[in-house]
């Protein structure tokens, strides 16, 4: 891949030493790492905006678009983390949603 680094992060690296699949959880940690790349992308949007002193409501609009990322971010760190997990059944995704609404 011409001029793109290799993401050597443990993620990345946790394969399986004879077929040389990568195990389900470096999968979703790489989906994690890319959900957040488009934030950082999103938060930089939002600082370019202000900069060029953009419609108030177009920048709270990416705002609230930034804060729906994180939150489903968040939901999707606690739904695939084993710790998260009791007697082998997944966190309620409804439970998750309440909590992400609460301050």
């Amino acid at each position: 891949m011409k001029g793109r680094t290799v993401d050597t992060s443990p993620a990345v690296r946790d394969t399986d030493a004879e077929s040389g699949r990568v195990s389900s959880r470096a999968k979703a940690s790489v989906c994690l790492l890319r959900r957040l790349s488009r934030i950082e992308g999103q938060f930089r949007g939002i600082r370019k905006m202000i900069g060029e002193e953009r419609d108030c409501l177009d920048v709270i609009q990416q705002v609230t678009a930034v804060r729906e990322a994180i939150t489903m971010l968040g939901i999707e760190i606690l739904r695939d983390d084993f710790v998260c997990r009791r007697d082998g059944k997944a966190v309620d995704e409804k439970f998750l949603k309440t909590v992400f609404k609460l301050r």
